[in-house]
């Protein structure tokens, strides 16, 4: 169960890291349950939390398949936490933030760019 405040990180242990398949399949369908369609996954960074906890730490990405069938980012609108022993969702960003900051990108002018296939 995710709370409603993002949690505190103290210290960033790997900056840049990779997620298994199967952690991947399990937050798309996270996103895709809980917040809808068109939220990626994205950036994975080791983190320790104030609580001494080591989480996973990703961001969200807002993305769509444009007419051409490529896919596409507008950008990170959001943050996701997973503990790193149970590997739990601990933090998702709202449904509301992610829309208010999708909104935010666009009216800020930022165009989609292309994404790469797979993990990124």
């Amino acid at each position: 169960m995710s709370s409603t405040n993002p949690p505190n990180v103290i210290k960033i242990l790997q900056e840049r890291g990779e997620i298994s398949d199967e952690i991947d399949y399990a937050l798309m369908n996270y996103l895709l349950t809980n917040r809808g369609t068109g939220f990626t996954a994205c950036q994975p960074q080791l983190v320790e939390l104030d609580n001494s906890k080591k989480a996973i730490k990703m961001n969200i990405d807002h993305t769509f398949v444009d007419k051409d069938n490529t896919l596409m980012g507008l950008g990170i609108i959001g943050t996701i936490f997973i503990d790193l022993d149970s590997l739990q969702v601990i933090f998702c960003s709202s449904s509301e933030d992610l829309t208010n900051n999708i909104e935010k990108l666009k009216n800020a002018g930022i165009k989609p760019q292309p994404r790469p296939k797979g993990k990124y």
